[in-house]
């Protein structure tokens, strides 16, 4: 709080108030599952809402965030941080300290930071949100029927990763180029792909391709209905997934059964049967 006398108006006791607002400035290191589900994106429109300045990074050992504005936003932001987080976020750590302020204006998420020991956790591969589920069968969306649909909510996440911290050039889909439309979602910080590091589709994706036992491709222009088609005439079809091959053949075939599980060497152990429905 400072006091000075009132400018203009001639009279030297007539005092003016002048209240400045406290300003802070806090890093906040945050430990857990906190790479790609969707977390740079969740700061950065907290930070925004509450109009504070700082950055965000990955690192190795998780997110660092440095905020920065009136100290009350900015305690109201360490406040709400753990609670608002997204849905597959688990924090395991939230440490703050004191910084001096720097007079930074806007919320930047920048290039992941490494030379830190390897402690963030990656969240397990996650099933196809409802979202996503919506515009896989939408015959107007531009993602119809594609595969690979996927977004901060959902979809690929340890079985891509090659390194920490987790970011697309360190994942299967570094050799994947976004196509415009992508990128232009990936940068959007109101769209559910802010930063969806396995973002992709029809365009700039990967493809489905059906190969026979000799790794010859059997052109096809539906590579899903083909194997289905070929499970029902009792052949094996190996389903490369993004962690490994998944062996699917027709159940109520006794002899499909028997060849597979002679292959497996599977005599009396149970298979997994996959049902639409119990």
């Amino acid at each position: 709080m400072a006091a000075s006398q009132a400018a203009g108006t001639g009279k030297p006791g007539n005092i003016q108030l002048v209240i400045a607002e406290m300003q802070a400035r806090k890093e906040i290191r945050v430990s857990g599952i906190v790479q790609g589900v969707g977390f740079r994106p969740y700061v950065f429109r907290l930070a925004n809402e509450l109009k504070l300045s700082g950055t965000i990074s990955n690192t190795a050992a998780g997110v660092t965030i440095e905020i920065q504005g009136p100290a009350e936003h900015v305690q109201d932001f360490v406040l709400r941080l753990p609670d608002g987080a997204p849905a597959l976020a688990r924090i395991t750590e939230v440490a703050v300290r004191e910084l001096p302020c720097n007079g930074k204006q806007g919320f930047e998420i920048l290039p992941s930071r490494e030379g830190e020991p390897v402690r963030a956790l990656i969240s397990p591969d996650v099933a196809t949100c409802e979202d996503c589920l919506r515009e896989l069968f939408d015959p107007a969306d531009r993602r119809y029927l594609y595969p690979f649909i996927n977004c901060t909510n959902c979809g690929p996440r340890f079985t891509i990763v090659r390194d920490i911290p987790y970011d697309r050039c360190r994942t299967s889909m570094a050799d994947f180029k976004m196509c415009a439309a992508c990128q232009a979602e990936y940068d959007d910080p109101h769209n559910r792909r802010f930063h969806a590091q396995p973002n992709a589709c029809w365009d700039c994706g990967p493809r489905l391709e059906l190969w026979d036992s000799s790794g010859q491709r059997i052109e096809t222009p539906n590579p899903v209905q083909e194997a289905v088609r070929r499970m029902r005439m009792g052949e094996i079809v190996a389903v490369k997934g993004i962690g490994g091959f998944h062996l699917a053949a027709d159940a109520s075939n006794p002899q499909a059964m028997e060849r597979l599980r002679q292959r497996k060497r599977r005599i009396e152990k149970p298979f997994a049967l996959m049902t639409p429905s119990v």
